[in-house]
């Protein structure tokens, strides 16, 4: 389902999307590939590991039907992505939700994770 879920996995023992803390960095890119349109949305989320502290960046692949809501700079939730392909949704195969606080949805046709890298702890 995710795609290089190894790049946390290999660092991070026993990795949920429970270990998710909050957003870092949300960027939305727009790109023209061949005369075909695609967008990328890339979220950098902090994950917690015992004492350390990750940044990954997960990579979103023509993420539809966006709904962020931002309350500052700390957005904490809880992530769940669900895989939808049974729904017949054409391309919409995953959906990404916020599940503590419905701060965040979308779907998106494929997910991988872009990089992995320790952060300074701010406890």
């Amino acid at each position: 389902m995710i795609k290089n879920m190894s790049l946390i996995t290999d660092e991070v023992s026993n990795f949920s999307l429970q270990n998710i803390e909050y957003i870092d960095a949300f960027h939305l890119h727009f790109q023209n590939r061949c005369l075909e349109n695609h967008c990328l949305l890339d979220i950098d989320f902090v994950i917690k590991d015992k004492e350390k502290q990750y940044i990954a960046c997960f990579r979103f692949h023509n993420p539809t039907s966006i709904d962020f809501e931002s309350g500052g700079i700390y957005h904490q939730m809880s992530i769940e992505i669900y895989d939808i392909r049974d729904r017949g949704w054409g391309n919409k195969k995953y959906e990404v939700i916020d599940c503590e606080d419905d701060t965040l949805h979308f779907y998106c046709t494929d997910v991988e994770i872009i990089s992995l890298r320790e952060a300074q702890s701010i406890i």
